[in-house]
């Protein structure tokens, strides 16, 4: 019975307490999407340089925040504003992640790239100068391998006079 009571009072305060959430009004000075996915872009290589090498962003003199707001002229009041609203429509702020997803990737693929196109040529140099000793021997062992030409033998004697 005090189970039943208990199940009816929680089932009621559950059904009162979902109430609808209001979605946040456009602000004034909203980010547009373009900008928004350059942001959101900035801000993932921002933190990813800031978990891979905080003291090289340090050496830097670099401020991940006050750079964001610099390079895109905002504020952070600006920028929390914008996000609340694109996070209320989960299809356009969707739409926002997945671009960035695509452009991390694309920035991804493309440094790889040039990382294989480096390591390439450095197996060719390193072939190239493996080659060149093993050439380099291979004359050592043929001239210890030639006969050496007798000691008085007239073609290769000193003319006299």
């Amino acid at each position: 019975m005090i189970q039943r009571i208990f199940l009816a009072v929680l089932g009621l305060v559950l059904v009162l307490s979902c109430n609808e959430v209001k979605a946040p009004k456009k602000p004034e000075n909203f980010i547009k999407k373009d900008k928004m996915t350059d942001i959101l872009y900035d801000v993932s290589l921002m933190r990813a340089l800031k978990t891979y090498s905080v003291n090289d962003m340090l050496a830097l003199g670099l401020q991940p925040d006050s750079y964001i707001y610099e390079k895109y002229e905002i504020d952070s009041l600006q920028l929390a504003q914008s996000i609340d609203y694109y996070s209320v429509n989960f299809n356009e702020y969707a739409a926002i992640w997945e671009e960035v997803g695509e452009r991390l990737t694309a920035q991804r693929d493309e440094i790889q790239f040039r990382q294989n196109e480096l390591d390439s040529i450095r197996l060719e140099e390193n072939k190239f100068k493996r080659d060149s000793i093993k050439g380099a021997s291979k004359v050592k062992n043929l001239k210890q391998t030639l006969p050496k030409p007798p000691a008085n033998d007239s073609i290769l004697a000193p003319v006299s006079s």
